[in-house]
């Protein structure tokens, strides 16, 4: 609504926006920008204050967007951003709402180190390898306001390995990791480690059907029925941290992994498309679970869980062989 005056009133911030203020023409088009946004995503701010804070951030995601991609166009950089599907959420509610994975602990005695990066295998490694292209192409998920990463990056690597095996697609349940290896560490939607996760599988031996324990986005009562677990995870191992090779040659002949990885910085959040190569991402501490699906020359794929909106389409590319993000911190599968 425009007043005599000149100035705006935005009815969609609930008034909060000052009566009286010209916006620029950038800042009209933010506001419009942001409502098509909302629709676009389903977006429904309970709250005044919420609606306005999330705009704030939206608006500070789109600059952030626009400047990087003038960088991208001018050939300074690798990869594109977009005001994607969490172009509304600030730092800390990005950190809050989605990185929640917790530290596996040092390797001890009861950790399995990987044996299979022998010389024989590391010989055998192809250059390119993209498991989707082999047929191993899975929906793209959306983890939702559950913190629950380590769960699909897990119960992900384990269809990798029994698609290797059969040839089949075997959609597992995600759900019975976040509800059931709370025994093991694990804290729900609230964050859980992979080592957590894999040490639960290996004690409970099996993971059931995604159709039969279905994903709901929050923690509820352990439903876990033995008698309809379809795997069975006798083992697990991790694999030598820092070492890219060995995790390169995991994935050629044990099938895709789970790895942990550095999704703090605004380029991680807003990644779009092309190969995310920011320097400033640390691999000192990771905060996130994916899973890594194939690789070039180049480059590492890994799979996320923010669904198809968000870079290619669910999928990222992410410069190889400098462990960017921590990506080598820790990269484990399960033995099934």
């Amino acid at each position: 609504m425009r007043l005599a005056d000149g100035s705006i009133l935005y009815f969609g911030l609930a008034g909060l926006l000052v009566l009286g203020q010209r916006f620029s023409d950038s800042g009209q088009a933010y506001m419009e920008q942001f409502a098509q946004f909302k629709e676009a995503n389903n977006r429904n701010y309970i709250r005044a204050h919420d609606e306005l804070r999330s705009y704030k951030a939206y608006e500070e995601n789109h600059q952030i967007v626009d400047a990087h991609n003038k960088d991208y166009d001018s050939g300074r950089s690798s990869f594109r951003l977009a005001v994607n599907t969490l172009a509304d959420m600030s730092t800390e509610s990005y950190l809050k709402g989605f990185l929640r994975l917790l530290r596996s602990t040092p390797i001890s005695a009861s950790d399995n180190m990987a044996d299979m990066v022998g010389a024989t295998l590391m010989d055998n490694v192809p250059d390119s390898l993209d498991w989707r292209k082999k047929g191993f192409a899975t929906p793209s998920y959306n983890q939702q306001s559950c913190g629950s990463c380590y769960a699909f990056s897990i119960a992900q690597s384990i269809e990798g390995q029994v698609f290797k095996r059969t040839g089949k697609i075997l959609s597992l349940s995600e759900q019975q990791i976040v509800d059931c290896s709370i025994s093991h560490g694990n804290q729900g939607c609230t964050g859980g480690s992979l080592r957590n996760t894999l040490r639960y599988l290996q004690a409970t031996g099996g993971l059931m059907r995604s159709i039969d324990y279905k994903y709901a986005s929050k923690k509820g009562a352990c439903q876990f029925v033995s008698e309809l677990a379809v795997v069975n995870v006798t083992s697990w191992a991790i694999l030598p941290a820092n070492d890219e090779n060995a995790i390169q040659a995991a994935v050629a002949h044990i099938g895709p992994v789970a790895v942990s990885i550095n999704a703090t910085p605004k380029t991680f959040q807003l990644y779009s498309d092309g190969i995310y190569d920011d320097v400033t991402c640390s691999s000192t501490s990771v905060n996130h679970a994916m899973l890594l699906i194939g690789y070039d020359k180049d480059y590492w794929i890994l799979k996320n869980w923010w669904g198809e909106k968000w870079g290619e389409s669910g999928y990222m590319r992410i410069r190889k062989g400098i462990n960017l993000c921590g990506i080598a911190n820790y990269a484990a599968y399960a033995i099934v």
